[in-house]
C-alpha cells in the first residue's frame, strides 16, 4: 500500500454515522466489514471486527451472572497487549472500565481501589495478584480468558438490549498522573469518548487500511484514545504490542507494517538511539506518519525523526480531562510548526491571565479549554472542581501562548513552575536551552529545596549517542542564552530521564530519582591546598560542617549574596579582584578554586610587571609617580 494513499486532504477517510457509545461505534463497523481486521499482537489470531463485537455482547450476561450491573465499577488490571485491549473494550461497552497501572505496588493499588469505589478487579488467568487484591479489597474477581471469551461469542450467547449503556453514562475512568500525590480520578462519558475518538482519527486522517501501532499503555489516554480507539473509530487496525520494547520495536514495525503510530517523545528519542546504535539505517516501512504527545517534543528531536524516518512528525496535545486529543499540527500540504502542539481539534481553547481574561496573541497565561469532549468535574472532589472551572472553561494547569496562526505553544505548567527567591521559572524554557546545545539528546529542568531561596533549579540531561558532556561545560555554555537566575546550580549527566508510564516526567519528585540514578563515587580526589581553603570558606559562609567531596555552593544552601559575601572574603584575603558573578558561574569547590587560581596567577604577573617597571625608573620619575599618586595630578616629563 502506497503509504501516502490515506494523507491526502482531500480524501474522505471517516465518513459519517451515526454513534454515540462505543458499542454504537463497534457495531457500525461490525455490520459493515465483519471480517475487517480490528486487532492483531504478536503470535495471535488477528481479531475481526464481527468477532470483537459479538465479543462484546457475549460479556454482558457473563457480568449479570457474577451480579455486576452495567454502572458496576470494574478495574481492569493486566499488562499491555492484546488481551489489556479487549479487556478494555469489552468492559467499557458494558459497565464501567477502571484501567489501572500495573507498575504500582500492590498498597498503592489497594488504596486505589477502596478510592474509586472499585466492584471488581479483572485479571488474566494464572495471575495470582489481581484475585489476590480483590480478596483483600473484598471484591468480586474476574478473569479474562480471551479463548473463552470468544468461543462464547461464537455460540451466539447475547446480552438484553435494555441494559446498553447510553451517551451520558460513564465508559472510563482514569487516573490522572499529576503532580500531587493522591490521584484524581476522572470520569469519561460514553458520547465523550465516541466524540473525541472520531474527531482524532478525523484529523489524523485515518481510514480503514491505516495500521496504528499501539506501544503506549492502555491505562493511559494517549495509548487508550488515541492510540486504541482512535483507529478503531475509522475502521483501521491495530497492531497491539506488549508496550514498548525497544529490541523489538522494529520488528514490529517490519512485521506488521503500521502506518502510523503515537507515542512519548522519550520512546522516539529512544528508537533514534537504537537505530544508530544498530548502524544500519531505518529498515523499509510503511509509516506515513508519527504523531507525538506527554510531554514536549524539541525541535531538535523533531528534525531527527523526520530525518530518520522520512515521514512528517506532529505534535499533538491533550490531557486526562479532555478524553485526548484538543490540539494538534496538521498533516502536510498545511504547515507544521516545531515546538507547537498545533491548532485546536475538536475544542475551544484560549489563554487567559490571571482573572480570567483573554490574552493577546504572543502573551503567555493559563490554557483554557471548553468542548464536548471536556469531562464534567474530578470524581468526589467538588472543592477541587470548584477551582478547575471558570464560566464553563476548564483550567487544563498549563501555560502557553498562541500565535498569530492560531498555533498553541506550551511553556510548562502552573504547579511546575520553579519559586527561585521569588523569580517564577518555567523548566521548559531551560530544557529548551539545553536541547539546543551539541552532544545533549534529552534534558529536564527541576526544583530542589534551597534554605534561602525556596527553591533551586536542577537539571539533569542525557547525552546523544557516542557523546560525552560535562555538566559544568553545559552551565557555562548557557550564559547568555538564558537569564543567570535561570541557569540551574547543578547540571547532572544520566542515562535516562525518570518517566511515569505515560511518558510524563513528574519533576516535583525528581530530585531524588536523578540522584538515585548519579553514579556512586568510589573514591574521593585529594583536594589541593587551594581547594580546601575555599571549601572551608564554603563551610564558613554557609555555617556548615565540613564540606563534602567537590561540593556545590548552590546547591548546598548557596545564593548571590551569600555569594557576593564569599567572594569579597576572597578578593581581600588573596588580593585578587574576581566579580561576584565568578562563584555563580563556577559554583563547585574545583572550579571556583581553579578560577581563583587563573586571577592569583593573574595578579602575581601585574604585579612582577609593575615591579619591573619601577625597578626601570629613574629616581626622579618615581619621585614624579609618587606626587601625581599622593595629588591626584598626572604625571608630567
Amino acid at each position: 500500500m502506497d503509504r501516502r494513499a490515506c494523507g491526502g486532504a482531500e480524501r474522505d477517510v471517516l465518513p459519517e454515522f451515526k454513534a454515540s457509545t462505543l458499542e454504537q461505534l463497534l457495531a457500525h463497523h461490525a455490520s459493515e466489514r465483519p471480517a475487517a481486521i480490528a486487532l492483531v499482537a504478536p503470535g495471535a489470531q488477528p481479531v475481526g471486527y464481527g468477532q470483537l463485537f459479538s465479543m462484546v455482547r457475549a460479556a454482558r450476561p457473563w457480568l449479570a451472572s457474577r451480579g455486576l450491573a452495567p454502572d458496576a465499577r470494574i478495574a481492569v488490571l493486566m499488562p499491555a497487549g492484546l488481551d489489556l485491549a479487549m479487556s478494555c473494550l469489552v468492559v467499557a461497552c458494558s459497565a464501567v472500565c477502571i484501567p489501572l497501572n500495573t507498575g504500582l505496588s500492590e498498597p498503592e493499588l489497594l488504596a486505589l481501589l477502596a478510592d474509586a469505589r472499585v466492584d471488581a478487579v479483572l485479571g488474566l488467568p494464572g495471575d495470582t495478584v489481581p484475585a489476590r487484591l480483590a480478596q483483600a479489597a473484598g471484591l468480586t474477581s474476574l478473569i479474562f480468558d480471551a479463548r473463552q471469551r470468544l468461543e462464547d461469542s461464537a455460540e451466539g450467547i447475547v446480552g438484553p438490549l435494555a441494559s446498553v449503556p447510553g451517551p451520558s453514562d460513564t465508559a472510563l475512568v482514569l487516573m490522572t498522573s499529576g503532580t500531587t500525590r493522591k490521584s484524581k480520578r476522572v470520569p469519561i462519558l460514553q458520547g465523550q469518548l465516541v466524540q473525541s475518538a472520531r474527531q482524532t482519527a478525523r484529523h489524523l486522517r485515518l481510514c480503514p487500511d491505516d495500521r496504528g501501532l499501539l506501544v503506549m499503555p492502555a491505562f493511559h489516554s494517549q495509548g487508550l484514545i488515541v492510540g486504541l480507539l482512535a483507529p478503531l473509530a475509522a475502521g483501521s487496525t491495530v497492531v497491539c504490542v506488549p508496550g514498548f520494547e525497544p529490541s523489538e520495536f522494529l520488528g514490529w514495525v517490519i512485521e506488521f507494517r503500521p502506518t502510523w503510530f503515537t507515542a512519548s517523545p522519550m520512546v522516539h528519542q529512544v528508537v533514534i538511539d537504537l537505530v544508530s546504535r544498530l548502524g544500519t539505517g531505518m529498515p523499509p516501512h510503511h509509516l506515513r506518519m508519527i504523531r507525538s504527545a506527554s510531554s514536549p517534543l524539541s525541535e531538535t528531536l523533531q528534525c531527527r525523526m523526520e530525518a530518520l524516518w522520512d515521514v512528517p512528525v506532529i505534535q499533538g496535545y491533550g490531557i486526562t480531562e479532555t478524553a485526548g486529543q484538543v490540539a494538534c499540527n496538521p498533516l502536510p500540504p498545511e504547515a507544521r510548526k516545531a515546538g507547537s502542539v498545533g491548532r485546536p481539534v475538536g475544542a475551544d481553547l484560549r489563554v487567559t491571565d490571571a482573572k480570567g481574561d483573554a490574552l493577546p496573541v504572543g502573551q503567555a497565561g493559563a490554557v483554557m479549554v471548553r468542548g464536548p469532549s471536556v469531562f464534567g468535574g474530578y470524581e468526589d472532589a467538588p472543592d477541587l472542581n470548584a477551582g478547575a472551572f471558570r464560566d464553563g472553561w476548564f483550567d487544563t494547569g498549563d501555560l502557553g501562548w498562541f500565535d498569530h496562526d492560531g498555533y498553541l505553544f506550551l511553556t510548562g505548567r502552573s504547579t511546575e513552575m520553579i519559586n527561585r527567591g521569588g523569580e517564577e521559572i518555567s523548566p521548559f524554557e531551560i530544557e529548551q536551552a539545553l536541547a539546543c546545545l551539541p552532544g545533549v539528546a534529552q534534558a529536564v529542568a527541576y526544583p530542589v529545596a534551597h534554605p534561602t531561596l525556596g527553591e533551586n533549579v536542577h537539571a539533569a540531561v542525557v547525552p546523544s549517542r557516542d557523546c560525552t558532556v560535562d555538566g559544568q561545560a553545559l552551565r557555562s555554555a548557557l550564559f547568555g542564552v538564558i537569564a543567570v537566575f535561570k541557569i540551574p546550580a547543578c547540571i547532572h549527566v544520566i542515562d535516562r530521564i525518570p518517566q511515569g508510564a505515560g511518558g510524563k516526567v513528574q519533576r516535583r519528585s525528581l530530585q531524588h530519582q536523578v540522584a538515585a540514578l548519579l553514579p556512586d563515587l568510589q573514591a574521593e580526589v585529594p583536594l589541593t591546598p587551594l581547594e580546601s581553603q575555599i571549601a572551608a570558606l564554603f563551610a564558613q559562609v554557609l555555617v556548615q560542617p565540613a564540606i563534602e567531596f567537590d561540593a556545590n555552593f548552590l546547591a548546598i544552601g548557596g545564593d548571590s549574596l551569600s555569594g557576593a559575601r564569599l567572594v569579597l572574603e576572597v578578593n581581600g584575603t588573596w588580593g585578587v579582584d574576581l566579580p561576584a558573578s565568578a562563584l555563580l558561574a563556577r559554583p563547585t569547590v574545583k572550579t571556583f578554586a581553579a578560577a581563583l587560581q587563573v586571577a592569583i596567577e593573574e595578579a602575581d604577573a601585574l604585579s612582577a610587571t609593575l615591579q619591573d617597571e619601577l625597578d626601570a625608573l629613574s629616581d626622579h620619575e618615581v619621585e614624579l609617580l609618587l606626587r601625581s599618586d599622593q595629588f591626584g595630578v598626572g604625571a608630567t616629563s
